[in-house]
């Protein structure tokens, strides 16, 4: 339950936040805490609570006009008004407020507010908690409303190819003869149908056996093609490109939600395939993927988060392997943490990833920069075993 408290006092906002936190009740995390109505505002979209307690008596712009603002960025949050008078009830509850507190709040009264936002909450939970999700980034799998991952296991690759090729595709019409021309381009036309057909059966089949009512394959008047359709049904590349596009500007308030999308990218897209017709979406979302890990580094960086930021180039490194860019960032985050030997490392696999890919070595840039490294390096060394530390 995401929480966000509103009170232009501290000493009724940190009683408030101590009982919450004491409740006993699980689940709950407090995402922020305001003493100024314009500032929740701006903020609010950003951090996307459940519930906000927010007091009534507010200067700039008091409680009940805050939270028709609240409601009015948020439909769904649930508000409960925290006042020491009890004469705003009635216009309290008329904003559809789910519960009205009275100062100084009591932890009994509040543990039924807690409980019965916990069931409300609950209630409106989405459906697509329980439906399943097709994975496309990383390879074709399924996973299962409990969170497990089932790779999906197909009686051909042919019908394995033309399913995620569908997929990729879905809720769009796909012709007959285009399907034909691309998956049996040296077949004759009767030799051709019959295993379009067949393949056909084969998908229809596939998705019953794993639970996936909600995809569905009709063939189109006239024979001319075929349409699969999606329905109560999660396609993680989709839900990933959402991710990026709502994402608000990168600061420490927002890092959690920029992480999460940094993270959802379980690798490249159909990446257990070599299908030729997913190669430029592959690059695509590969290279959206790389610029917002770069984003995300030069942040941790700049806020001197050097650990964070070398989990995120390595992680950038077992994707794409061939990213020079990665190999020297390591080289330089692993001088700021003092790790000579990983320094080493990265610059050796460089160049040895350069020298299979490319034949070339690496870059001036990287090799005058590996160089100084050096070099001081050794004057460090020599100094040290000169004042009798090694």
């Amino acid at each position: 339950m995401r929480i966000v408290i509103v009170d232009d006092e501290h000493l009724p906002l940190t009683r408030l936040k101590t009982l919450l936190e004491k409740s006993g009740i699980p689940g709950i995390d407090i995402v922020g805490e305001y003493t100024d109505s314009l500032e929740v505002i701006n903020k609010i979209e950003t951090l996307l609570p459940d519930v906000v307690f927010l007091d009534i008596v507010m200067p700039d712009l008091d409680g009940l006009a805050l939270g028709e603002k609240i409601q009015e960025l948020l439909p769904n949050v649930e508000i409960v008004f925290t006042t020491g008078f009890d004469q705003y009830a009635i216009d309290a509850f008329n904003l559809h407020a789910i519960d009205y507190l009275l100062k100084p709040v009591q932890k009994l009264r509040l543990n039924k507010t807690l409980e019965r936002l916990q069931r409300v909450i609950e209630k409106n939970q989405p459906i697509s908690k329980k439906q399943k999700t097709i994975k496309l980034l990383g390879g074709l799998k399924i996973v299962m409303p409990d969170g497990n991952t089932q790779l999906m296991k197909w009686r051909t690759s042919k019908a394995k190819e033309l399913f995620a090729y569908m997929l990729s595709h879905h809720n769009e019409m796909i012709y007959r003869d285009t399907i034909l021309e691309m998956f049996w381009p040296e077949s004759d036309m009767d030799k051709a149908s019959k295993q379009l057909y067949t393949a056909i059966y084969t998908i229809r089949q596939t998705v019953k056996n794993y639970g996936l009512d909600g995809v569905k394959i009709s063939s189109l008047v006239l024979n001319s093609g075929y349409q699969l359709m999606t329905e109560n049904v999660v396609i993680d590349v989709e839900q990933w490109l959402a991710q990026l596009k709502s994402l608000p500007p990168l600061d420490h308030e927002t890092l959690k939600k920029h992480e999460h999308a940094f993270q959802y990218y379980t690798g490249d897209y159909l990446g257990d395939s070599n299908y030729i017709w997913s190669e430029s979406e592959r690059e695509r979302l590969r290279r959206l993927w790389l610029y917002h890990a770069q984003h995300l580094s030069e942040f941790y960086i700049k806020h001197e988060n050097y650990l964070a930021a070398v989990m995120v180039q390595e992680k950038v490194q077992s994707y794409s392997p061939d990213e020079e860019n990665s190999y020297f960032t390591l080289m330089k985050l692993y001088d700021l943490l003092n790790n000579d030997a990983a320094v080493e490392e990265q610059y050796w696999l460089l160049k040895k990833m350069l020298q299979e890919q490319l034949a070339v070595d690496p870059s001036e840039e990287v090799e005058d920069w590996f160089k100084n490294w050096r070099k001081i390096n050794e004057i460090s060394a020599e100094k040290y075993f000169r004042l009798g530390y090694i």
